[in-house]
């Protein structure tokens, strides 16, 4: 009876790849989602938290005390560094099993990263003051950063699938 589980699964796998692959990607993403807000609370409350009544204004991010300053900055930035890193390293091996040029991935992968980072940096801006005026500014922290993380996986799936991480 395991064995013809076990066998029904794999046929359903292999007939639904497309499906099967964005379920894994998606459990991957919650490990790294994980990563990111782990890193995200260590430098937003902790590390950071000594600079969050210094603003931040550099080019189109514009970090008001209202929007959390450098504190917030910081800790956006660099938890979807760190989390970034990691993602590419797991989805690469678990979910696309790429087998594509590992430095052509990389330097391809960290393009978009870098422009979902542009986006991720910039959105707060727009977005965490009016937020964190409905929701209080802890819970519109981790609503912003939410939201991040859902734009830049829908970025991501499709740009990794079958652009940076293909199977030759």
């Amino acid at each position: 009876m395991e064995e013809r589980k076990q066998g029904a699964f794999t046929l359903w796998k292999e007939r639904h790849k497309g499906l099967w692959q964005f379920i894994v990607f998606t459990l991957m993403s919650g490990i790294t989602t994980l990563v990111d807000l782990g890193t995200f609370v260590l430098f937003n409350f902790w590390l950071l938290a000594p600079y969050r009544m210094q603003p931040f204004f550099f080019g189109p991010f514009r970090y008001s005390v209202e929007n959390g300053g450098l504190t917030a900055f910081g800790a956006f930035a660099a938890s979807f560094a760190i989390s970034q890193t990691f993602n590419f390293f797991l989805q690469r091996k678990t979910t696309f099993k790429a087998n594509n040029n590992p430095a052509t991935s990389a330097a391809l992968y960290a393009i978009m990263v870098v422009g979902v980072y542009f986006v991720q940096l910039y959105l707060p801006t727009l977005l965490r003051a009016p937020i964190a005026g409905i929701l209080g500014a802890t819970a519109g922290d981790f609503a912003m950063k939410l939201i991040n993380m859902t734009i830049s996986m829908l970025i991501q799936f499709p740009m990794n699938k079958y652009v940076i991480m293909r199977n030759n």
